[in-house]
Parts: structure tokens; C-alpha cells; sequence
């Protein structure tokens, strides 16, 4: 849930300035970027085993998801077809939908323009920490080139546009290729696709975007969490997609689970913005929908089939344990060994 609030804000503004998905940091240093060797796989690879979710004997299949992956990576995984093929019911990962009419939409599109701006009109150099501005600098360069306007944006979309355009040219993809090659299997087998969706109003749209582009946040340590991610940890990340793909899920817990993207949580939640706007309690409304849908399945299908991140699978409090004290019954890689403390 960290990217929540730009989740909100990619159904306001119509995926203007959407954020794709980051991959978690590792504390653990590593050798600069230049000196990074470790080879992206690439080609047909199956991912890892599926965990099963069990009320008496209807099941429900969870695939672990993960990104970014690597472009020229093929996802084929025989146990996720044959799951999806033969389950009444898709789950796709939950979100949040404000409601807004067609007309107030277009209505918001002069409204975007600027939104990634700091409110202050300060640049960053004037509002980062000076050996932390050196290094963005240097990465800059390296991987954004002589573009000045970014030198412009708040901290927190300035460190997005760096970590999007390195994983790119890094050789990562930034489309969930596992979220549209599940689609494209449920919808070639007519099978029902369920986005748990909470839905909000929002009551005067420009408005609120207006209130946005001047509220202030505390993005610099956000800033400074993902200018590190990327000067210390590109080679655990291509680690960690290697693992993944390889279904090593082994290999993928033992290494260190850091979100960069939590600071940035942090920043929004304490915002001034997100406590006019009412939107302190959108995430666990978000999950409460996403369990509600699940029992609902569980109950009624033979067969379900649901997306979750597979970092959040490995984390202490995850979403097995929290099924589990639902009074489901787990199957799946190392459940047992990963139980809360």
C-alpha cells in the first residue's frame, strides 16, 4: 500500500502520472552501477510455485507477483494456466476508483498540467541536502541526461522519473506483464475477472487537484530513500527478478526487504492534503474490500485465482498468515518458516 496515494490520484487524473510499481530496496551495499554484473534472464520462465488457500474443498490459487521483470522475459507457468483455465473467478490486485463523470474527467485535463511541480517553486537543489543532490547529480546524468525540468519537480516524482528511467534502460520492463498475461488467459477462456474496487466521491475534482499542487510534503527523505535504492542496490535487484522467474523463492527471502516507497507513504499520509481530503483510512477500506471478495470466493467458488505481490507473501505479517487466522487452510512455499514472530 505505499503507492496507494498515487493510485488515487492515477483515477483522478485519468493515469496521467501514474507511478509504476518499484522494486523494494536492500540495505546490504553493493558495488557502484558501473561495476554491477549480475545477467538478467531472459526467454521462457515459469515464475514461482502457486500457494492454495483452502475452505473445506474449494481452493483458491494465489500467484506471487513481482516487479519490475526483465523486457525480454517470457512468463509461461503450466500450474497458473491450468489454475485460471479451471477456476470460476480471477482476482486482479485491488484498488481504489474515485467517481468522476466523463465531462468533470476532461474538464481536469488543464488541471494536470504542473502537478508534478514543487508548490514552492523551489528546485531541488534547494531543497535537498547537499551530498544527497551530488549524488542524484551523478545519476541524473547517467541515466536523464541535460532535461532541466525535472530539476523543477517534488522530490518524491523527481526520484520516480530516476528509478523509472534506470530500470529501463537497465533492461527492466515497466508494464505488469504478469497482470496482462493473466487478462488475456482469463478473458481467452471466459473467465470472470473481479477487481475488488473501493469507490469514493470525489465532490469538485479541480478543486481538490488545485489544493494538491499547493500542499507541501516531507518528500525529502523519500527522495533521498530511492536516490540510494538505485546508487547501492541495481544488482540485487536483477537478483531478485532472477529469483522470481526461476520460482527460487528461496533465494528471494533470504534477500533483505526494505521499501524505499514507504517513505513516501509516510510523506502523503502526514499531509496536510490527505487529512482535508479524507483519505487517511482508503487503504485499509482497500484491503477490507479485497478479504470481503476473497471469503465471497472461497464460499461460493470451486475454484478461484488471485494476484498478490509476492513481497508482501514473505513479509512477517502477510497475507497467508492473516488467511490462515480466517480459519484457511495454507498450502505453499515455506508458509510455516515465514509465520509472524
Amino acid at each position: 500500500m505505499s503507492k496507494f496515494f498515487i493510485t488515487v490520484f492515477c483515477s483522478l487524473i485519468l493515469s496521467a502520472h501514474c507511478f509504476a510499481q518499484t522494486n523494494p530496496a536492500s540495505d546490504a551495499p553493493s558495488s557502484n552501477l558501473d561495476a554491477v554484473d549480475e545477467i538478467l534472464i531472459i526467454g521462457e520462465q515459469p515464475g514461482p510455485s502457486l500457494w492454495r488457500v483452502y475452505k473445506g474443498d474449494n481452493v483458491l490459487w494465489i500467484l506471487g507477483t513481482f516487479g519490475p521483470l526483465p523486457k525480454k522475459l517470457q512468463w509461461r507457468s503450466k500450474q497458473a494456466e491450468d489454475a485460471i483455465i479451471n477456476s470460476q473467478e480471477v482476482f486482479m490486485p485491488p484498488g481504489a476508483h474515485a467517481k468522476i463523470g466523463f465531462f468533470s474527467q476532461l474538464a481536469l485535463l488543464p488541471s494536470v498540467i504542473g502537478l508534478k511541480k514543487s508548490p514552492d517553486g523551489l528546485t531541488l537543489e534547494e531543497k535537498v541536502p547537499a551530498d544527497v543532490y551530488e549524488r542524484w547529480l551523478s545519476l541524473k546524468e547517467k541515466y536523464i541526461g541535460k532535461d532541466k525540468a525535472v530539476e523543477k519537480y517534488r522530490p518524491i516524482f523527481a526520484g520516480h522519473e530516476l528509478l523509472e528511467t534506470a530500470q529501463k534502460k537497465a533492461g527492466f520492463d515497466d508494464e505488469d506483464m504478469i497482470v496482462k498475461r493473466v487478462q488475456e488467459l482469463a478473458k481467452k477462456h471466459k473467465i470472470k475477472v473481479t477487481t475488488p474496487t473501493y469507490e469514493f466521491t470525489v465532490e469538485a475534482p479541480r478543486q481538490t487537484l488545485k489544493r494538491f499542487k499547493q500542499t507541501e510534503m516531507d518528500d525529502v527523505p523519500c527522495f533521498t530513500k530511492m536516490v540510494d535504492h538505485l546508487a547501492k542496490d541495481l544488482n540485487n535487484m536483477r537478483l531478485r527478478a532472477n529469483a522470481w522467474a526461476t520460482g527460487d523463492l528461496a533465494a528471494l527471502a533470504d534477500l533483505p526487504i526494505t521499501d524505499p516507497g514507504s517513505e513516501c507513504w509516510d510523506a502523503f499520509m502526514k499531509s496536510s492534503f490527505a487529512e482535508q481530503e479524507g483519505m487517511k483510512d482508503l487503504p485499509a477500506k482497500v484491503e477490507a474490500e479485497w478479504y470481503a471478495r476473497i471469503d465471497e470466493a472461497l464460499t461460493n467458488n470451486t475454484s478461484s485465482f488471485a494476484l498478490v505481490p509476492t513481497l508482501e507473501m514473505l513479509k512477517k505479517d502477510n497475507v497467508m498468515a492473516k488467511l490462515q487466522a480466517k480459519g484457511y487452510r495454507i498450502e505453499g512455499f515455506g508458509f510455516d518458516a515465514l509465520k509472524p514472530d
